[in-house]
């Protein structure tokens, strides 16, 4: 057989190898690919479903506390169970001034429980007003099952006992953080004096998009907390305070949130430069201008060093 033949006979065994290989490479390459974005789907799927079941977890810090606790509070005060739908219990603190001027409800973040929020009570009742403070079903000596309803007939029900102890118009509502969508909501169907809102949110939504961008939690969030849909309808003063390092909320919202009401001169915002989300009372200009709101009643009132 002539030399020539041979070798363009193995050159031809060469090529159709090489095409057998390159084309079990590529087929490998693409299955590859195909199982690297099934793992990815099923680990995304998985943070989802995390995401979904946990909610409630992740955006309430609970701590229960014993029904028998004794609350190590300086002023004098009332303990209450107060009885809401669904078998809900919620357990609130009426902490008393020695000469109250009016009544603030206090709606706290979403962690802890009244034994340590009530450590902060004896900074609001230096203004003049009496505290009535409560836990949220789940946190402290409060029970029932938890949802955006049932939070929001809670608050309802504990300020049908502030109105117990107090006039309509004595009446101030307070929301820190998770607690000011609920303040927000309440002082639509009321009549609150006055609304204060630390570090309040434009909606639980935006807040969860922030913090997780890559999830759809239009789908998931069950506790919406639309504070932008309710606070055009609130008819008291509104007084807004937020620090512009906050990384929990960010101070965006209280902007587009004071964008809704600052047609009304009675509504302020106040910016506290560098402010994060919990140390907002250690800024002199925050406690000056709680002050000044403090003092638009006909009392005078003395200075506050409120500490959270």
């Amino acid at each position: 057989m002539p030399v020539g033949f041979l070798y363009l006979k193995h050159r031809h065994l060469y090529v159709k190898y090489s095409t057998i290989s390159h084309n079990y490479f590529l087929i490998s390459t693409v299955n590859w690919i195909f199982y690297i974005l099934i793992a990815t789907l099923i680990v995304y799927l998985l943070v989802i479903g995390i995401y979904y079941f946990a909610q409630e977890r992740l955006l309430f810090v609970a701590k229960p506390i014993a029904k028998k606790h004794r609350f190590q509070i300086s002023e004098e005060y009332d303990e209450y169970f107060i009885e809401s739908v669904e078998g809900g219990e919620i357990n609130a603190l009426h902490i008393k001034s020695e000469d109250p001027r009016g009544l603030i409800i206090y709606f706290h973040g979403n962690t802890g429980n009244l034994k340590r929020w009530s450590l902060t009570a004896s900074d609001l009742t230096s203004h003049g007003y009496d505290v009535l403070m409560f836990d949220y079903r789940g946190f402290g000596k409060s029970k029932g099952k938890r949802c955006e309803k049932n939070m929001h007939i809670d608050a309802k029900c504990v300020y049908e006992l502030a109105c117990t102890l107090f006039d309509e118009d004595e009446i101030i509502l307070y929301g820190r953080s998770m607690g000011t969508g609920m303040s927000i909501k309440l002082a639509t169907e009321i009549k609150a004096s006055k609304l204060f809102l630390e570090t309040p949110y434009y909606s639980m939504l935006e807040v969860a998009k922030h913090h997780a961008p890559f999830i759809p939690m239009k789908w998931l969030l069950r506790f919406e907390f639309n504070s932008y849909q309710w606070i055009k309808k609130v008819k008291c003063p509104v007084f807004i305070f937020h620090g512009t390092k906050d990384k929990v909320i960010p101070y965006s919202h209280s902007l587009r949130l004071f964008e809704l009401i600052k047609h009304n001169t009675d509504n302020k915002m106040v910016t506290i430069p560098r402010g994060r989300h919990s140390n907002l009372n250690s800024f002199p200009l925050f406690r000056d201008k709680m002050k000044d709101f403090f003092k638009k009643s006909t009392i005078p009132v003395k200075e506050s060093t409120w500490r959270d």
